[in-house]
């Protein structure tokens, strides 16, 4: 069950195809890659050194930089000869899904409907648009598979999900569906992100007033002895922050007004959502950095 369930699903679909197409796994973490690779070699039909690791580290943490290239162009060859030709499985996570030239010039792959791109997770649509762009380059064809781990996000964070795919008919509703579900968490994080800069604002705007309030040699020791009682208050704050893993920034500005009588603005000039306002033209975005 769950991502043993996974892998072995993967490895069928590498027999299926390795004969007819070059394969490229996409998985959905280093840990699972090395998992997936690990199973593929393994498998019966399938020759173990043909089976290459195409990431950003190997197993032991060495960069592959210098081999990218090498593995890009060897991911789409054939082997073997007239008998025994066969094609690559290619194992590689997020890094390999994007931004790399996979072509495919064998005109049997072609004839057999490309390079197969088998996904393990379904990211937010931009990166899916760029993982099934791996499957079909240069006008050529290609095809995609999608398995997932029920037991795993997005099916753990979104009750009745499996069964919803399941009523869907189409896969490409499925695909959707999947892809409507990982924007909407990346809508959550980036809101959770805002609250966690508004509070470090907050921290921020408060450390800027005690140490007015309160001065002190740089050298001075902690807590220091003209201002013990107000440091030891500040340092119990922050140590009640870690210990409740964060507030909201209205519970943030309470406790330093209770504790220390420091009043907070509680405005903090910006939002993720400033990321996206339309600029004027030649204005300059501090946020997201200078363009022109």
């Amino acid at each position: 069950a769950g991502e043993t369930a996974l892998i072995s699903r993967v490895v069928s679909l590498c027999l299926k195809h390795v004969r007819k197409v070059p394969v490229l796994v996409i998985t959905s973490s280093p840990e699972q890659l090395a998992k997936m690779q690990a199973a593929v070699r393994e498998a019966s039909g399938i020759v173990a050194d043909e089976v290459q690791r195409f990431s950003l580290f190997d197993e032991t943490g060495r960069s592959l930089k210098a081999e990218w290239e090498t593995l890009i162009a060897d991911a789409t060859k054939r082997l073997g000869g007239s008998t025994d030709n066969r094609c690559r499985v290619t194992v590689t996570d997020r890094f390999g899904g994007r931004g790399h030239d996979y072509q495919v010039m064998d005109k049997d792959a072609n004839t057999n409907g490309g390079m197969i791109v088998i996904a393990t997770s379904v990211p937010d649509e931009r990166e899916w648009i760029q993982w099934r762009g791996r499957t079909a380059r240069q006008d050529r064809p290609g095809q995609f598979h999608v398995v997932l781990n029920r037991k795993a996000p997005p099916f753990t964070s979104h009750s009745g999900l499996a069964d919803q795919l399941e009523g869907m008919r189409s896969p490409d509703d499925r695909l959707q569906r999947l892809l409507e579900v990982a924007d909407e968490n990346i809508g959550s994080t980036l809101k959770k992100y805002e609250l966690d800069q508004e509070l470090g604002d907050m921290v921020n705007e408060l450390t800027e007033a005690f140490f007015q309030r309160f001065p002190r040699g740089f050298d001075e020791p902690w807590p220091s002895v003209m201002h013990k009682q107000e440091d030891v208050k500040l340092r119990g704050l922050f140590e009640q922050l870690q210990a409740s893993k964060g507030c909201t920034v209205k519970d943030f500005q309470k406790i330093a007004r209770d504790r220390l009588g420091i009043e907070l603005s509680g405005d903090t000039g910006w939002s993720f959502s400033d990321l996206w306002r339309p600029k004027r033209q030649g204005e300059l975005s501090s946020l997201a950095g200078a363009g022109t």
